[in-house]
């Protein structure tokens, strides 16, 4: 069963590379110095970026108040100290 979806696997990608047409779909692979290209390429580059922005925001935030609230708590003077 394993080696029946192998082999159909393997024979759509050997058919996908022998038919130059379907390698060829992109359009932006054809002109790559068109402007509308270019902005595809920034847009996708945008896209891909923006996951990582959020999750660095979001854990930089969580750092940030997680590092406060440890330094306040370090900046009061215990109570339990007699004699000085």
């Amino acid at each position: 069963m394993m080696r029946r979806y192998f082999l159909l696997i393997v024979g759509v990608t050997v058919l996908a590379l022998l038919i130059p047409a379907a390698v060829e779909a992109c359009p932006s692979c054809k002109t790559i110095d068109d402007p509308i290209v270019q902005g595809f390429k920034w847009s996708i580059l945008f896209l891909m970026a923006m996951p990582y922005i959020v999750s660095g925001l979001i854990g930089g935030g969580v750092f940030y108040v997680y590092y406060r609230a440890h330094r306040a708590d370090n900046r009061k003077s215990p109570s339990n100290i007699k004699g000085v």
